[in-house]
C-alpha cells in the first residue's frame, strides 16, 4: 500500500495531508446463514398453519352447508325455534290457539304456555284453643270462630301441618 500525498495550492497552505486506513472487511456470511434458516423454518410454520386453519375452515363450511340443505324431519329440530315463537305470537294475536297447539303437538314443536287459573284443595291440620263444657260444642265454637288470617299466621310460622293437596280445577284464562 502506498501513501497518498498531495500538497494543495498556496492559498491553503502547504503541507502533507494523510487519509485514515481503509476498514477491515469481515466476512458475516456465516452469521446471515442462521438467520435465514430461521426465517425459512418461520416460514413454514406459518404455512403449516394456515394449511391447518384452512383445513378447519374447509370442515366448517361442509358443516354449515349440510345444515343449510338437509332436510328437517322433526318439529323439535332447533333451526325451527324462530319459527314457533313467531307462529305462537302470531296464534295467540289471531285467535289460532287451538289450531297451533293441534299443529305443535303432531309435529313435536314447543307447547306455548297459556295463563291458568288453578283451583287447589288442600287438607290441613289445624290446632286451636277454645273452652267449653264438652268436645263437641268445643269443635262447634272453633268452626264458628274460623278465621283465615289465624291459619295464615300459623302457616307464615312454619306451624301448619298439610294433610293431603290435589288440583282441584284448571280453567285457561
Amino acid at each position: 500500500m502506498t501513501d497518498i500525498t498531495t500538497t494543495a495550492p498556496v492559498a491553503l497552505g502547504e503541507g502533507t495531508m494523510v487519509l485514515p486506513a481503509a476498514p477491515v472487511v469481515t466476512d458475516r456470511r456465516a452469521g446471515f446463514s442462521g438467520e435465514l434458516d430461521r426465517a425459512r423454518n418461520e416460514l413454514a410454520a406459518a404455512q403449516r398453519t394456515i394449511a391447518e386453519r384452512d383445513e378447519v375452515i374447509a370442515a366448517r363450511n361442509l358443516t354449515i352447508e349440510a345444515l343449510r340443505t338437509e332436510q328437517i324431519t322433526d318439529g323439535g329440530d332447533y333451526r325451527l325455534t324462530e319459527f314457533w315463537e313467531r307462529a305462537g305470537r302470531i296464534a295467540d294475536h289471531a285467535s289460532f290457539c287451538e289450531e297451533y297447539d293441534r299443529m305443535a303437538e303432531a309435529m313435536n314443536g314447543p307447547r306455548r304456555e297459556r295463563d291458568f287459573d288453578v283451583t287447589l284443595r288442600i287438607t290441613v291440620e289445624w290446632t286451636t284453643g277454645r273452652r267449653a263444657v264438652d268436645g263437641e260444642t268445643a269443635g262447634g265454637d272453633a268452626l264458628d270462630d274460623f278465621d283465615v288470617t289465624e291459619i295464615a299466621e300459623e302457616a307464615r310460622m312454619g306451624a301448619l301441618t298439610v294433610i293431603e293437596t290435589e288440583v282441584y280445577d284448571t280453567e285457561e284464562s
